[in-house]
């Protein structure tokens, strides 16, 4: 392209392409729209980005909780730890997670080891069946522990490597993983939201469980023998000692139904070394497990109350342990069970205490 004149410009063949317009010119026309497909695939993953990047910090709980919880299951647990303020005390929680709406809720019931907590008398009898003693005797009611119960806590349920961590209330908990054959959680910590430091000596076991809610249990679903793992304190332990740990069981084939309640018994010599301690001829040990009606709602207990006849009269008529059991189902079975155990003292005011699991072997 020359020019010649402010008004006259003489074309050469070559520049004729540089003037036509794109649409008719199909080279550059291609060049054009690859440049353009790029840049809208460019845009898109950014944005693509940019949107996961927004859902990750806005909702990285209820990510967690899809991942780590079906909306048909729940968590059964069971807890204790040591507190020092106001004064040294162990404190006890036996609870559940459950799907409440859109989101998970707590529920769990709390007994402090400072209020030596009473037992409280039920409607049923124990069926105690001892080969001694005059006839002459009754046996005492079953009897409970009430604690303070907590309900509908909301609940911040996050997924983590090795477990999963529960913010609900004032209390964190973090359980890891147990890749024994016992599986489920066991408690690694806990701690009040709003303090930095942990709660001193936490124990606990946990399990997801399908939800069976309203279900009426029978005998049947109880039989089976089940290992498990104990930590215990006793009154001569009070509350500034460490948990003893240890291996237990309990074995539901050996306990037979009672025809008039809803009570499962079982009566056992007792060691030979508490008969001599005792100075009796003989003595037994009794267990009475109350089996709970239907649609009594989250924190539904399997009672079990059991202890020596140390009075040897053939009856259990002295307070024993009690023991407050949830039950863990999977495949409509059940599988394990998370329990406390708590039993005031009135000598010196220090309940002896366990937070334990056992799980069908």
């Amino acid at each position: 392209m020359r020019l010649l004149s402010a008004n006259t410009i003489v074309l050469r063949p070559r520049d004729a392409l540089l003037f036509i317009p794109s649409e008719l010119h199909p080279v550059a026309e291609a060049k054009r729209m690859v440049r353009l497909h790029q840049r809208m695939r460019l845009s898109m993953r950014k944005i693509s980005l940019m949107l996961a990047l927004v859902v990750s910090v806005v909702s990285p709980a209820q990510g967690a909780v899809q991942d780590t919880l079906r909306a048909d299951h729940v968590i059964y647990f069971s807890a204790g730890w040591r507190v020092n303020e106001p004064s040294p005390q162990n404190v006890l929680q036996l609870g559940t997670v459950f799907h409440c709406g859109a989101a998970w809720c707590m529920e769990y019931e709390e007994f402090h080891g400072k209020d030596n907590l009473p037992r409280a008398p039920l409607s049923y009898r124990h069926e105690m069946d001892a080969p001694y003693g005059t006839g002459r005797c009754t046996n005492q009611q079953v009897t409970t522990i009430h604690g303070v119960t907590h309900r509908d806590v909301p609940v911040q349920v996050i997924d983590e490597e090795r477990g999963i961590v529960l913010r609900a209330g004032i209390y964190e908990y973090t359980w890891k993983r147990d890749t024994s054959p016992a599986d489920g959680f066991v408690l690694a910590n806990a701690r009040e939201t709003g303090s930095d430091g942990a709660l001193e000596q936490p124990v606990g076991f946990a399990y997801e469980s399908e939800d069976q809610g309203g279900r009426q249990i029978r005998p049947a679903d109880l039989i089976g023998y089940f290992g498990g793992q104990i930590a215990h304190k006793d009154m001569l332990m009070g509350a500034m000692d460490d948990w003893s740990q240890k291996e237990s069981s309990i074995d539901f084939r050996k306990f037979t139904s009672s025809p008039t309640q809803p009570l499962m018994g079982w009566d056992i010599p007792a060691l030979p070394d508490v008969v001599k301690k005792y100075k009796k001829p003989m003595m037994w040990v009794h267990h009475s497990v109350l089996i709970p009606q239907a649609g009594s709602g989250w924190l539904n207990y399997i009672l079990h109350e059991y202890g020596h006849d140390f009075n040897a009269n053939g009856c259990f008529d002295e307070f024993g342990h009690n023991k407050l059991l949830l039950p863990v189902f999977r495949s409509d079975l059940i599988s394990a069970f998370v329990y406390i155990e708590y039993n005031p003292d009135t000598r010196d005011g220090v309940p002896m205490i366990s937070v334990g699991r056992y799980y069908r072997k």
